[in-house]
């Protein structure tokens, strides 16, 4: 009991360190279209938590981005999704390559990838049976950001975060494997 109150305690405390990797992220005034080693960035989005037990739920991400070289980043990833009675929250470390494509307006394809914790609340509607869980995650992810105006961008991410969230979680009368969740993000 104690481990799964500490645990629900943690998982709720997740958006208070959403919001504070974003207000970090955005003293720095970064130029987004053309980055410079030093110089942080950050951004936050919303999205689609695809397979919790109750099907697809809104989620939050966001991220900061230390710039190591023009088309290096690493920080942190947070992402969260706890509208429903299921609540996912992971933070990690990323990494992120940046490409320019050659087209108007410098947008870039973005490829990253990490590592981190994630921990789990889970209640079934049906049965009102809840359990917590805690495993890494490693968010591997690609996407593409256009630069609307030299300090705002916009950013569709697709990641795809790969758990060992133990087996099988009976929801609804049908089974569901928690060991890989999809989160697209605008």
């Amino acid at each position: 009991l104690v481990r799964s109150t500490a645990l629900a305690l943690a998982v709720r405390a997740l958006p208070v360190w959403w919001l504070v990797s974003v207000l970090i992220a955005g003293v720095a005034h970064a130029d987004v279209k053309f980055p410079r080693p030093g110089q942080w960035s950050g951004g936050a989005g919303v999205g689609l938590l695809a397979n919790t037990p109750d099907g697809p739920e809104f989620g939050l991400m966001a991220h900061a981005d230390y710039f190591l070289a023009s088309r290096l980043s690493v920080g942190p990833l947070v992402q969260y999704g706890g509208v429903g009675n299921d609540v996912v929250a992971a933070l990690s470390i990323q990494a992120r390559y940046w490409w320019s494509i050659p087209a108007r307006g410098n947008p870039r394809l973005v490829i990253q990838g990490g590592i981190g914790a994630i921990l789990v609340d889970i209640t079934d509607a049906d049965t009102g049976a809840a359990d917590s869980d805690a495993s890494f995650v490693i968010p591997l992810g690609i996407g593409l950001d256009y630069a609307v105006t030299p300090s705002v961008a916009v950013t569709a991410d697709f990641i795809l975060s790969v758990t060992s969230l133990g087996d099988l979680v009976s929801a609804g009368g049908r089974e569901v494997d928690l060991r890989t969740n999809v989160i697209p993000g605008f």
